[in-house]
Parts: structure tokens; sequence; C-alpha cells
């Protein structure tokens, strides 16, 4: 649990060594210089390929191992590793040899030493490709959706124990293991084995056997309900009810942990079956977004969009995710299906209103850009302030503002450092500096929020604009006088200015946030900058929006759709 956040609106002013604080207020100190720097989104499509559109990939193992998938299909991919040789459930071919009708199927068995080695070398593949892998293992042999593929329960439990170490080992590129293991394409349906008591003993000794690092997510909030120790989900999955603080106080940091994935996605208000109907009997759209707002802060979520099945509300629009999307911080897609509703949004105008991602002004603006550049976490700089001068106890003292304007925030934590390398422009120097970087391990970059949105009404109230407020204080370990350059770091993260020219030169940039220039003399005697009382500001430039004090009330017009997503959606015939 975060005990300094942008949610809560705690504004705390304590001096940490090489630490950061957040708060969402804008705090500035009298003896720092504010940065003549590029602040602005540049609108670009961003290389960090933790998030967004994702390609899939079909792995087959065998118990003779098979072959590693060698060369990925993308930067970010959704790995389909099935296991069918593997279940005695799985058939796998129809044998004709001599006239025969044979159905060849698999063999029900432990995982073989030889497959789980083509896992693990596909995961140093994509390592070695500098990707992502979203993770889910299934059945289903080469992901063809068929039906009753699972084995006995109990070899699902025991693949369960034999894959763990090997996606504990990898955490630093899994985003996400999408649990599959029941049903055809791994998505928990078509299996009249599948039931919840068996999805849920499998889910809870996954999260057992494997790192607090690993998301583990479900195909519907049901499923998750049920893995998080719920059993009434009409009645008691609402996250203000006295039975769910029950239950989240038992299950502690595993509540953030669990998720689902959403292969229905805004295919209709229900989500062709993800969301319930009924919500005295099942968790319904509003409950499990708010879930999913609270509890989901941190882990991945998406899956694939889809078209709107007839008779159904229109709501897989870019300008209804726009809203919902920072509720239920929506980081991935595939980008292959919904072939068409993809398309769709390529070819169409973005009429929304999203800071710099004004459809009204910029006539390039498509619904997939939009999309595709808000899917997961988006920092941009929006205003640095350095100390003018470093003196003889070499503190380096800085505030920021960092505006998340992503739907979501990372989903792991990027290491965060300063870069600090000698300013030579001017000079006639012809050589290439080299930065010395300075750590900051206090700082939980997971904590650079995106905004927050609650429903009051017909009305959407942005209580929080992902302005995040950040002081750093640290020590360089510099002599003697000059000028230097000063960068900040989160892991290998692009920011979205005009200004992220890497560190370094020469050809070895490496992603990174130009703060600024600060000089430095030792002969010059420190003192430490009086800090200005906390005032709260926000960016006056949201779009659609009445403020009223520290809230936003974004008002909804003529739409086709309400930003909760209430039944009252007009039809589509």
């Amino acid at each position: 649990m975060k005990k300094i956040s942008v949610i809560t609106r705690n504004v705390a002013r304590v001096a940490l060594l090489g630490a950061f604080l957040f708060a969402p207020a804008s705090l500035f100190a009298a003896g720092l210089v504010k940065q003549s720097i590029d602040t602005t989104d540049a609108m670009a499509t961003l290389d960090n390929f933790d998030r967004g559109f994702y390609t899939p990939q079909v792995l087959h193992l065998k118990p003779s191992g098979g072959k590693a998938i060698e060369k990925p299909y993308g930067k970010l991919l959704h790995l389909r590793a099935e296991i069918s040789e593997f279940s005695s459930n799985a058939w796998l071919s129809i044998d004709t040899t001599g006239g025969k009708l044979d159905t060849v199927r698999g063999v029900s068995q432990d995982l073989t030493e030889d497959a789980l080695n083509v896992l693990q070398q596909t995961f140093d593949n994509i390592r070695a490709n500098k990707g992502f892998v979203i993770v889910r293992i299934c059945y289903d042999p080469w992901y063809n959706g068929r039906s009753n593929v699972t084995p006995e329960h109990k070899w699902v439990l025991r693949h369960v124990e034999q894959l763990a170490p090997v996606l504990s080992k990898n955490t630093d590129v899994i985003v996400a293991l999408e649990m599959g293991m029941h049903g055809a394409y791994g998505e928990m349906h078509s299996d009249t084995s599948i039931t919840y008591d068996r999805v849920a003993e499998a889910v809870n000794l996954m999260l057992r056997n494997t790192p607090p690092e690993l998301k583990i997510l479900t195909r519907t909030g049901n499923y998750s309900a049920k893995v998080l120790g719920f059993d009434n989900w009409g009645v008691d999955f609402h996250i203000d009810g006295e039975k769910f603080a029950e239950i989240a106080k038992a299950k502690g940091d595993t509540m953030y942990r669990v998720g689902m994935f959403n292969d229905g996605y805004l295919g209709t208000q229900y989500d062709y079956g993800t969301w319930g109907a009924d919500c005295a009997t099942s968790i319904c759209r509003e409950e499990g977004v708010a879930w999913l707002e609270k509890y989901g802060i941190n882990t991945p979520y998406g899956g694939e969009a889809l078209t709107t099945a007839g008779g159904y509300q229109v709501i897989n629009t870019p300008e209804y995710l726009s809203y919902e999307g920072f509720r239920t911080h929506t980081s991935y897609l595939n980008i292959q299906w919904n072939n068409n509703l993809i398309g769709g949004w390529k070819a169409s105008q973005f009429s929304g209103k999203d800071y710099e991602y004004d459809g009204s002004k910029v006539d390039s603006l498509t619904g997939f850009k939009y999309i595709n550049d808000h899917l997961g976490y988006r920092f941009v700089l929006r205003e640095a302030w350095l100390s003018d001068t470093v003196g003889a106890d070499g503190i380096l003292r800085a505030k920021l503002r960092i505006q998340n304007v992503g739907f979501g925030n990372l989903t792991w934590k990027a290491p965060a450092r300063l870069a600090v390398l000698e300013d030579l422009e001017g000079s006639d120097l012809d050589m290439c500096p080299m930065p010395s970087y300075y750590d900051l391990p206090d700082v939980d970059s997971r904590d650079i929020h995106s905004r927050t949105i609650s429903i009051a009404g017909g009305d959407t109230v942005m209580t929080f604009d992902g302005n995040n407020e950040i002081e750093i204080s640290t020590k360089l370990n510099i002599r003697g006088k000059g000028r230097y350059q000063v960068y900040l770091k989160i892991g290998d993260v692009e920011f979205a200015n005009h200004e992220v020219s890497g560190i370094g030169s020469c050809g070895a940039e490496q992603p990174a946030a130009y703060l600024g220039k600060t000089y430095y003399d030792e002969s010059v005697k420190s003192s430490i900058p009086r800090a200005l009382q906390p005032r709260s500001i926000q960016k006056q430039n949201a779009p659609f929006v009445q403020r009223e004090r520290h809230n936003v009330v974004i008002r909804d017009g003529e739409k086709r759709y309400q930003i909760n997503g209430a039944s009252t959606l007009t039809t589509n015939h």
C-alpha cells in the first residue's frame, strides 16, 4: 500500500535524500530555477512495448520439446503457448492412413524438461529482441477453439506447479499471465469440466508458487471474484461493502495482483457475457469497472475489442474509451482482432478533446491513434525546476511535474535514476561526455498516476488530472566547476515530449527526459531553498469540463453512450 498517493490528494512536505515525493498539488520552492524546456506532448507513438497493441503468436509444446519462437512477431507479443499434447482430452489430428479414421489425442502426463526448456528459450528470445510478452497457456491444439480439451483437474494442478518456476524466472519480460489452462482458446469456456472452484484452485496455486511481480488475470470478473474468496458475487462484490472490505483485508496485496482479461471487450454493454445482466447474481459492468479502477491500478487490463452485436448498445468507440479506459486502466489490445473494428478506428476522426489530442484541431488524428497512444501509461514532463548552482555540499535539488495522460499506470517498478553529464554545448571539444548515474531507490515509478474519474449521476467527475509533483534531492559526485545537463531516466520508458533525445551521444542514446541544466561550483556555500506552502493548481486546458473547486465535471451531451456504460445507451439495430 502506498503511503503517498496522488489519488488521496495528500501533500507531504518531507525532505528525503535521494527520494521522490508525489503529490497532486503543484509545489514550488524559492532558490530553484524554472527550466526553459519543451513541455508539450509531441503526439508521437512511443516505443514503450510493455503496453499497447500486441501481436499474437502460437507456441506448440511437445514432449520432445518442439521448436522455440526464434523471431517474435512483435515487440509486445501475446504468447499463446499450448500444451495439448499433455492432455488426453485434446485431439490433435485424425489418422486416415489405410482408410482409418482414428483420432490422435495427447497423453495426460508431466510436462517434460524438453518442453519447459523450449518455453524458457522462447522467453530468452523475447528478451533478446528487447520485447515484452503477455502469456496464455492452454490445452487447445494450435488455439483453434476446440471444446472439452482440458485434462483431469489433477493434471491441471500438476502442470501449474511445473510452469510456475519458468514463469517466475521471467517476470522481467512478462507483462501478465492470462491464466488460461481451461477451455477453448484458454478462455475458460466451452468445456464441461470447468467449474469456478477448479479455476480458483488452479489460479491460487499459481499465485502461491510465483512472485508478486507476476500479475495473474482470469477471463471474467466472476472467476477473479471466486479466486479472491467471493461466493455471492451479486451481493458481496461491491468495493464499498462490508464483505468486500473483510476479504480485501484478508487478501492484502493479492487484491492488487489478480485482474482479468477481456476478449469480448466493448462488443456489447455486457462485453459478450464478460459482465452480467442480472446484477443480483453476477458482477455487472459498473461493479466490475469500479473494482478494476481501485484494485487494478497497477495491473494490466485488456484483450480483444469486438464489433457490436445487432440490437446491443454501441460502446466500442474511441470516444467511449477516452472515458472508461481511464477507469479500467486499459493497457493492451489485440492488433489483429477484431480487424473490422480496428479498421473502422483507423478510418475515423477522433472527435474528443484530451489535452493535445484534440480532434477539432488535428485533422489527421484518427480514433486508432488516440487509443494506440493512450493504452497504458504516457508520461509528459510538464515542468522542471532545478538548483541554479550546486555548491559545496554537492546536493542537487529539483521539482518536477509529470503528467500521466495514458489510460493506465506502469504495472512494474521501473528503476528511476538521475543522469548528469557535462554540458559541452558551444564548445569546440569533439568528444562524447559520459553520464554519471544516481539511483533513486525509494521512488516507486508506478505511483506516477493517470487521472482518476468518478461517476456522479449522468456526469463524469475528474477528481485528479494526472499531474504528479516530484521532488528530488540527491548528492552529486562531482569536483571543480562546470555546467551540467540533467536527465530523468525511468527504466527504458520514453517520455512523450519533443525533447526526449536520450542520454549520451555518438549513437548511444538511451530514453530519458531532459530536465535542464545546472551549474556546479564546489567553492560556493550551499543553502537549502525555502519551500513555499503547497497550493492547489491544476491545468486549466482540460476539455469538455466545468471546474468546481478541485473537481472537474465533464458534461456529456449528444453522445451514443453514457460514460458509465449505463443501460440507457441507444441501440444499434
